[in-house]
């Protein structure tokens, strides 16, 4: 991943407003459903604190805090539920439960010591999506490639051209089209979507809903979708699927002439 770039070229972008985990699944989620078609653009992650793929949750602050879900269910990849706990065996995990022991001091029968019941710490579950959004961009090259960029958005607008997120430093930054995944929005609010309501409410495919039906190229996913308060990582990866493959469909794959 590297920084975003000022010039798109005319290549796509895809503007991910907060770029935690729910950012990181959907963000993955794109790149397997369109690489494939080789279909060039760009995913720029906007992130106040910087915090790509981890976002609040899965930052490490909470030192060795415990996943409420275990291994089996929190892969990033649908179609590979051992991705995880691959990832985990293969030496990622901290050192204490390579040894034996969980973060809980229990020792565990096996070894390697990761299996499909184990409740691993947030920071690992945060490394974990950070490594694989890394992995898929870079298999995802040349065509689709993911920028970075820790600023503030305040706002974000769409028309029938594309889509605006404006920056608290006065910046806009033009995509073709913009999500919001800033999570609970008890914990940070979402930036003012044009003509949306408070909770951002959403189609099943993401697509936000507005009183003059859905907007073309504002999307949702996780938290701040409303209703989805309490959505668990398995919920935001489905949210993620079905997010990817709309993007793909109205956004990417659809003529400039025509979009």
């Amino acid at each position: 991943m590297g920084d975003a770039a000022a010039d798109y070229g005319g290549v796509p972008a895809i503007a991910f407003v907060g770029g935690g985990a729910g950012a990181a699944l959907a963000a993955i989620a794109l790149l397997r459903a369109t690489t494939w078609l080789r279909l060039g653009y760009r995913i720029l992650l906007i992130d106040e604190y910087g915090r790509f793929a981890r976002g609040r949750p899965y930052d490490g602050a909470g030192g060795e805090c415990l996943l409420e879900i275990p291994v089996k269910h929190m892969s990033a990849l649908p179609d590979r539920p051992c991705h995880l706990m691959d990832w985990a065996r293969a030496g990622r995990t901290p050192a204490r439960l390579r040894d034996g022991a969980n973060a809980g001091g229990t020792a565990l029968a096996s070894s390697p010591v990761c299996g499909p019941e184990t409740l691993l710490p947030r920071r690992v579950y945060g490394d974990y999506l950070a490594d694989t959004l890394a992995a898929t961009a870079a298999w995802a090259s040349p065509y689709a490639s993911v920028h970075t960029r820790a600023a503030r958005a305040v706002a974000v607008g769409a028309d029938s051209g594309g889509a605006t997120v404006h920056l608290a430093s006065g910046e806009r930054v033009a995509a073709a089209a913009a999500v919001v995944a800033t999570g609970d929005p008890a914990a940070t609010p979402p930036p003012v979507a044009d003509a949306a309501e408070a909770g951002l409410a959403a189609c099943a495919c993401g697509a936000l809903t507005t009183a003059a039906g859905e907007a073309d190229r504002l999307f949702a996913v996780g938290a701040v979708r409303r209703g989805e308060a309490d959505a668990t990582v398995p919920r935001i990866r489905e949210q993620a699927e079905a997010l990817a493959q709309r993007i793909a469909d109205t956004v990417l794959r659809t003529p400039p002439g025509r979009r």
